[in-house]
């Protein structure tokens, strides 16, 4: 994890590789300093570095969607909100409340990390600065359901150290309707409102709470067919359109699976929701099982399925590949 100075570079660029292990082994044990990591001195003064960085990375995070989340709630309802604007970054019809949103975050997020590259799916590449740390924002996941008064949109923040999903430290998304706050910190675990949430424990499909994205708009011929034994022996199956909502319910305990083979879904869609998801304990990849991960860029796109364990998905993996 980088360590960044307001309006600065950032100071201890060299440790970033050691400190990524550090946060990701858990508690330091007794023989720490054979890893590299310089003894109980060194331990003690890396964890109050840590925590004082996962703090700053928390409260701009949550700054900035609450910013989000305000300006939201002004326009909408309203006729100017749904002005189209032209085409985004990632390719889908831009609105004044897509924008709109998209300004309260890089506004809110430019007065503490000063330099940043911002990526969007609006606006696309955005250097603050003089760049340097990579943020992922996703202004609205749900724009047709905010258009049509469908209650469930969110925003959502990503924090990376490079280009890639792989380099996300940080993450946090809002559920724009209820403020609903998930973040997660490397290492730190995953928050709900500030308590620490974990997914549940199903195992079967059978037993399990299972969302899907069906919107394929009659581009993806058989699409249905894929999942129909998903959706036919899934316990309880659900649908709202907003993924970043679906992926953070898995992470909280709401619902057990998501499953979104489209490959539709853009790197802003999910690059918070994932990473949360996995802080939290849970599994993400995509559909062919492997590590989710890609370039950190508006049209970068993947299928995926998130579930609440290693079981589960294993279960799911082996019905869609009976399917295919």
């Amino acid at each position: 994890m980088k360590l960044i100075e307001s309006g600065g570079q950032d100071s201890s660029a060299p440790h970033a590789s050691r400190l990524r292990r550090a946060v990701s082994v858990g508690p330091l044990s007794r023989d720490s300093s054979r890893r590299g990591f310089g003894g109980k001195g060194f331990n003690v003064a890396l964890r109050s570095l840590l925590l004082r960085t996962a703090m700053r990375f928390k409260e701009l995070t949550i700054e900035a969607l609450r910013s989000a989340r305000a300006r939201f709630l002004e326009l909408r309802g309203t006729e100017e909100a749904h002005r189209e604007l032209g085409t985004g970054a990632g390719g889908d019809v831009m609105r004044v409340i897509d924008l709109e949103v998209e300004k309260a975050i890089a506004e809110s997020l430019a007065k503490s990390l000063k330099d940043f590259v911002l990526v969007s799916e609006e606006s696309g590449l955005k250097t603050y600065g003089g760049g340097g740390r990579v943020v992922v924002v996703d202004p609205l996941d749900g724009s047709t359901n905010v258009l049509r008064g469908y209650p469930a949109c969110s925003s959502a923040v990503a924090i990376a150290e490079g280009m890639t999903l792989r380099d996300v430290v940080a993450a946090g998304v809002v559920n724009l309707v209820t403020g609903d706050l998930y973040y997660a910190e490397m290492g730190l675990g995953a928050y709900l409102n500030d308590k620490r949430m974990r997914p549940r424990n199903t195992k079967r499909v059978e037993e399990a709470f299972i969302a899907f994205e069906l919107n394929v708009r009659g581009q993806i011929g058989g699409y249905v067919s894929r999942i129909a034994e998903l959706i036919e022996r899934a316990r309880h199956v659900r649908l709202i359109g907003s993924d970043a909502l679906e992926i953070c319910f898995v992470a909280s305990g709401t619902s057990d699976a998501f499953v979104d083979l489209r490959g539709f879904l853009r790197a802003p869609d999910f690059a918070a929701s994932a990473f949360i998801l996995k802080e939290a304990g849970g599994i993400i990849t995509d559909a062919d099982g492997r590590e989710l991960n890609c370039k950190l860029e508006p049209k970068a796109r993947s299928a995926m399925v998130a579930t609440c364990t290693p079981e589960l998905h294993e279960d799911i993996m082996k019905r869609l590949k009976r399917a295919q």
